[in-house]
């Protein structure tokens, strides 16, 4: 199936913080200015050049308009790029710095770094902070950062 359009979703954490976009840079928060938010619309293709079984996703913000990036240099750094999610998601070029591998656990899914395996999207616990990257802990501590996601399709 070759898809026309992103498909749109919204993302909470597992702590349901919602990601909305504040000054180019996704935040976790649950309210801003006494509102609860409902949270920035996600565009989401699969990247077709890598293993399907990983279920690899190409992530986007701005009507796709803009894509997440975990960079190129020896260290990730996740940042918004100005790039079309659907000329990734059309062309062979190289977008596994794009990609997220998406595993579903139940009820919520965690995204892995398709150019730096081990490295994962995640939140911090306390609100209104950047969605970033990093590896996970072991032990699961609950002060560690939350790699846990709710993932669902636009109403």
């Amino acid at each position: 199936m070759v898809l026309s359009g992103a498909l749109c979703f919204r993302m909470k954490d597992a702590a349901l913080k919602v990601l909305y976009l504040q000054d180019n840079q996704l935040l976790a928060g649950g309210t801003h200015a006494g509102k609860a938010m409902k949270g920035e619309e996600i565009s989401v293709v699969p990247n077709r050049f890598l293993d399907v079984s990983l279920s690899p996703v190409i992530l986007g913000v701005q009507g796709g308009s803009q894509c997440l990036s975990c960079g190129t240099g020896q260290e990730p750094t996740l940042k918004l790029e100005p790039v079309d999610i659907m000329e990734l998601y059309r062309g062979p070029g190289d977008s596994k710095g794009f990609t997220f591998y998406r595993r579903d656990t139940g009820l919520t899914s965690s995204f892995e770094s398709a150019a730096f395996p081990g490295w994962f999207l995640c939140t911090a616990p306390e609100a209104d902070q950047p969605l970033r990257l990093a590896q996970l802990p072991e032990d699961g501590a609950w002060d560690h950062p939350i790699a846990e996601f709710y993932f669902q399709q636009c109403d």
